[in-house]
């Protein structure tokens, strides 16, 4: 009697839509995402992006496949909303995944299983088109339903933390006392971000440069504050950045003051990286760090009790390099990339699965 090998199965076709220009969190993390499941065996990938060169150069560094929509003054009217439809029609994801408010909007009708991703407190009226979402803390899945979404819809899949090298662009890094201890902050330059609360603390934090990574529309604002409290030499807005783990190495200290911040990249970052961290509780950062154990936190806009923080860690390394270990064990154990990436595969497979069974030609 024959036996017969079952037939291999085949890869998972996975599709993932970001229709944005931003160079924010969402938007990293979109591209760390892509890049993990690049490297995933049995997933078959592809994007679809607005044309924006410097995420192209990023994406095709990783691996990544992706096409892009035209974004011409001509060709965006023209061609963008059929070269999507084209490109979901080409590729036949079994799965997509729309990336914040606009793709989950366009996306074009599909016998695929749409899935909407997350990471705010979005109008949910954006998402209707989406068999399933996944948000990344519990007050996300809260707001959802409280919003009329049925919760067996929904699946809350943290970030991870990991900062892939092929993502990474190298700029050179300023030039410190080597005396001052280097604190970094990550982050639009956004009233959201409190970044202000940062720099007003500066004065209370002698003996150290701050760094502040990232771009938006303060920056005069905030170069006018350091200059006005007398700590211009020693605060450094370095804009928009792309070579994240080289500026968490060079840092002493993590300081994350946002006032309004669902999860918290920058504190999963800082704990892959073993850098301690000094965060305003706001919703996202006191719901992942426990004040005292893996980091420490302030009340939010507390400019006293930022600077009295950050002084703890500099006055007592020992502190701060427990804080981080810490958190690097929970890092690994609940936040890193193979553990994240992981609950995404089984998620996927079971929606896939499940679709295939609802179907009437199953």
């Amino acid at each position: 009697m024959t036996h017969l090998n079952p037939a291999p199965r085949p890869p998972m076709r996975l599709m993932q839509i970001l229709l944005s220009q931003a160079e924010a969190g969402a938007e990293t993390y979109f591209e760390k995402v892509a890049a993990a499941f690049a490297r995933q065996p049995g997933i078959e990938q592809q994007l679809v992006i607005e044309a924006l060169p410097a995420r192209e150069a990023r994406l095709t560094a990783a691996g990544v496949d992706y096409r892009s929509l035209p974004m011409g003054l001509l060709s965006r009217p023209l061609f963008y909303d059929l070269r999507l439809k084209q490109a979901v029609r080409d590729f036949r994801p079994d799965l997509i995944v729309t990336w914040v408010n606009r793709a989950s909007r366009k996306c074009p009708r599909t016998d695929a299983v749409v899935v909407g991703r997350l990471g705010g407190y979005y109008d949910i009226n954006n998402y209707r088109k989406c068999d399933h979402l996944i948000v990344n803390t519990p007050d996300l899945v809260r707001h959802v339903t409280e919003h009329g979404w049925e919760p067996e819809r929904v699946s809350m899949i943290s970030n991870f933390g990991e900062l892939p090298d092929t993502l990474q662009t190298p700029q050179p890094l300023p030039e410190i006392p080597p005396t001052h201890k280097v604190l970094l902050a990550l982050g639009r330059l956004h009233p959201k971000k409190a970044h202000d609360t940062l720099i007003k603390a500066m004065p209370e934090i002698p003996n150290a440069t701050l760094l502040i990574a990232g771009n938006g529309s303060l920056q005069s604002k905030l170069q006018q504050l350091a200059q006005d409290l007398g700590v211009a030499d020693r605060v450094q807005l370095l804009g928009l950045r792309k070579d994240v783990f080289n500026l968490f190495q060079r840092a002493d200290i993590c300081v994350f003051p946002s006032r309004f911040e669902p999860l918290g990249n920058v504190v999963l970052e800082a704990w892959a990286t073993a850098t301690p961290i000094v965060a305003a509780a706001s919703q996202g950062p006191s719901w992942l760090i426990t004040d005292e154990e893996d980091g420490l936190l302030f009340p939010v806009d507390d400019v006293a009790a930022c600077a009295r923080q950050v002084n703890r860690l500099i006055q007592e390394p020992a502190l701060g390099q427990t804080l981080a270990e810490h958190g690097q064990r929970r890092f690994q154990r609940e936040f890193s990339m193979e553990v994240i990436i992981g609950q995404y595969r089984q998620l996927f497979s079971t929606l896939v699965e499940q679709h295939r069974s609802d179907s009437p030609c199953a």
